[in-house]
C-alpha cells in the first residue's frame, strides 16, 4: 500500500548525461540529514556546506521572504553565485497565542523551544481556554545561478498541542523525529501520534518540512529535464561578429535609436514597429531593471536605481547589456528606445556605425497633455511636476543635447494616425524620399569649429581643471574665434550635465567638464571629424 505523499524516486536525475549539483546550507545537522534522505528517496545528491555557526544572520524582524533572501545574498557572496543551493527556516503558529496574522512564536520557534517547557506552555494554553490548534511552517528559498531573485518553497501543517509532555524513545536512525523539539510536543490532524514519535514511513504524509522539500524537488526535476534537452528543442544564439566584421555585412533591417523627452512617442514607436511590422524592439528601462534582484535589501525609486546603477557599473552599462543579449538581432534590424546618457549612444554606435540615432519631439503643453491622458507617473499631476520630471531624467546627460545628435528628427504633434504613418515611412528606410514632419541628416547644426558647446568642453577637458569664463575665451581664442565670456556662461550653464558649475563668494564663475561632457567630446569627433577621435 502506497504511503500518500512519499518521495519517490525520479528517472530524470538518473538518465540525463547532465546531473544537478545542489547545496544545502545549514548548521543543524538534523535538518541536513532530513532533506538528504528526502533527496536520497527521490535520486539526486544532496551536498553539505559544513559551518559550525550559522552561515547567515537571522534576523527575524525582516519577516520570513525577506531574511530567507537576505540569507540567500549572505550566503553567495562568500562562495559565489554559481551554484544550486537552498536555506530552509521552520517556523510555528500556536493559534491561541497569535495575534490576527502575526505568529507566535513564529520564525523564534528554536529561541522560544529552548527557553519553554512543555509544562509551561501546557499551562498558558489551559488558562486561556482557546483550544491547542497549531501550523508547523517550512520555507525554502533556492538559488538558481543567473536567476535576479530566488524562488520560494513552502510546506506546512496543521495539528494541536498535545495533551501530555512527550515520553517516547529517541529515534537515532531518523534524529529529526525526536521529543527534542516542537514535533514532540505536535500531533499533526487525522494523526494519532506525535509528530517525533513516528516511524520515518508514517511521518512522510505528516512533515511539515518533507512537504516543502518535495515542492523543491519537482522543480529541481523540472530542470534536469531542461538540463538534458535534445538538440532540436532549443536554438543557439549568434555571437555578434567583430566591428570590423560587422561592418562588411549588409544588414537586412537598419538599427534605429530612438530617443526624446517623456512622452515624445518613444514607447509608441517601438510597439507600432513590433506589432505591425515584427521588428525586434528594446526598451533600455528594461533592460535596466534587470540589475534590480529581490537580493537589494530596500527598493528603490526607480531614478535613484538608474544613477545608483549607471554611477557603480557604468554609464553604457545598458548598452553593453543590449549588444550582450540581442547580438543575433543586429544584422536583422533592432529598434532601441529610452537610452538616457551618451556613453549609450556612443557605445553601440562604436560597434554599429551604421545605426541611427532618431530624435522624437513634441511641445511640452502637447507631451503633458498626453501625460495626463495615459495615466503615466502617476504621482505627478501638474505641469510643474511633469517639468521636474523632465529635469531629473535630462540629468543623466543625454537628452538636453541629443538634437545635436540626432541622424534623423520627427517632429511627432499630430494625431495618432499621423504618427503611424511617420512611423511606417521610417520603417520603409526610405533614404531618398520625404516625408512631413521627418528630416534626415540634420546634424551636425554647426561644424564642430562653430560649435561653441564642443569647444567649451574641449578646452575644459585638455585643460582638465575648474576654468573662469575669461580663461575659457582666451583659451578657445588660440584655435580660432574667441567665445566671449558671456556666449560661454549661457552655453554652459544649459547644460550642468556636461559641465559642473562652481559660484564661489568674491570670485568669478567656474566650470569644470563632467564624465558626460567628455563623452560629448568623443562623440562630436567620432562621428563628425573622425581623424581626431580618441
Amino acid at each position: 500500500m502506497d504511503i500518500p505523499n512519499r518521495p519517490t524516486f525520479r528517472e530524470l536525475f538518473h538518465d540525463g548525461e547532465r546531473r544537478l549539483e545542489v547545496f544545502i546550507y545549514t548548521s543543524n545537522l538534523e535538518k541536513f540529514l532530513h532533506a538528504k534522505t528526502v533527496f536520497d528517496r527521490s535520486g539526486l545528491v544532496l551536498k553539505h556546506f559544513k559551518s559550525k555557526t550559522d552561515p547567515y544572520v537571522e534576523d527575524y524582524s525582516f519577516g520570513k521572504e525577506r531574511l530567507l533572501t537576505r540569507a540567500i545574498r549572505e550566503i553567495s557572496d562568500v562562495i559565489g553565485k554559481h551554484s544550486f543551493f537552498f536555506v530552509e527556516d521552520t517556523s510555528l503558529r500556536i493559534e491561541s497565542l497569535s495575534n490576527g496574522e502575526k505568529d507566535f512564536p513564529g520564525l523564534s520557534v528554536k529561541e522560544w523551544f529552548a527557553k519553554t517547557t512543555f509544562d509551561d506552555l501546557d499551562m498558558e494554553l489551559s488558562s486561556l481556554g482557546q483550544g491547542r490548534a497549531s501550523i508547523i511552517k517550512s520555507d525554502i528559498a533556492l538559488h538558481v545561478p543567473g536567476m535576479p531573485r530566488p524562488l520560494f518553497f513552502h510546506g506546512e501543517i496543521s495539528g494541536s498541542v498535545a495533551e501530555s509532555a512527550p515520553d517516547f524513545l529517541e529515534n537515532d536512525q531518523y534524529p529529526w523525529l525526536t521529543a527534542r523539539t516542537f514535533n514532540g510536543w505536535f500531533i499533526p490532524d487525522g494523526a494519532e501520534k506525535r509528530l517525533g514519535e513516528m516511524s520515518l514511513e508514517e511521518s512522510w504524509q505528516y512533515d511539515f518540512r518533507t512537504k516543502s522539500l518535495e515542492s523543491l524537488i519537482n522543480r529541481l526535476e523540472e530542470y534536469a529535464a531542461v538540463l538534458n534537452l535534445p538538440p532540436h528543442a532549443y536554438s543557439r544564439s549568434q555571437h555578434l561578429p567583430p566591428a570590423d566584421q560587422l561592418r562588411l555585412l549588409p544588414a537586412n533591417k537598419p538599427i534605429l535609436i530612438v530617443v526624446g523627452k517623456t512622452c515624445a512617442g518613444k514607447t509608441t514607436f517601438g510597439e507600432r514597429a513590433r506589432q505591425e511590422h515584427g521588428w525586434c524592439w528594446v526598451e533600455a528601462s528594461d533592460i535596466l531593471r534587470t540589475f534590480k534582484t529581490q537580493y537589494d535589501d530596500e527598493p528603490a525609486k526607480d531614478f535613484d536605481f538608474a544613477k545608483h546603477t549607471l554611477e557603480t557599473k557604468g554609464a553604457d552599462v545598458v548598452a553593453r547589456k543590449i549588444l550582450q543579449l540581442y547580438s543575433d538581432k543586429l544584422l536583422d534590424g533592432l529598434i532601441i528606445t529610452g537610452f538616457r546618457t551618451i556613453e549609450e549612444l556612443e557605445t553601440i554606435k562604436e560597434r554599429i556605425p551604421e545605426a541611427q540615432v532618431v530624435l522624437m519631439e513634441a511641445s511640452e503643453r502637447i507631451r503633458f497633455q498626453r501625460h495626463l491622458a495615459r495615466g503615466r507617473l502617476g504621482s505627478i499631476r501638474t505641469l510643474r511636476e511633469f517639468r521636474a520630471h523632465d529635469i531629473s531624467q535630462w540629468s543623466f546627460g543625454l537628452l538636453r543635447v541629443a538634437e545635436d545628435f540626432a541622424d534623423i528628427r520627427v517632429t511627432n504633434e499630430g494625431t495618432l494616425q499621423d504618427y503611424w504613418q511617420q512611423i511606417e515611412f521610417l520603417l520603409r528606410n526610405n533614404m531618398g524620399d520625404s516625408f512631413r514632419g521627418v528630416s534626415r541628416r540634420v546634424h551636425p547644426r554647426h561644424g564642430l569649429k562653430d560649435n561653441q558647446l564642443y569647444r567649451c568642453l574641449l578646452v575644459l577637458g585638455e585643460e582638465g581643471r575648474s576654468l573662469s569664463c575669461d580663461e575659457i575665451q582666451r583659451l578657445t581664442g588660440a584655435s580660432g574665434q574667441p567665445i566671449r565670456h558671456n556666449n560661454t556662461n549661457k552655453v554652459l550653464k544649459r547644460v550642468p550635465e556636461l559641465a559642473k558649475r562652481f559660484e564661489l563668494s568674491g570670485e568669478r564663475v567656474r566650470y569644470e567638464i563632467a564624465p558626460a561632457g567628455r563623452a560629448y567630446i568623443r562623440y562630436m569627433k567620432a562621428q563628425f571629424d573622425p581623424e581626431k577621435s580618441v
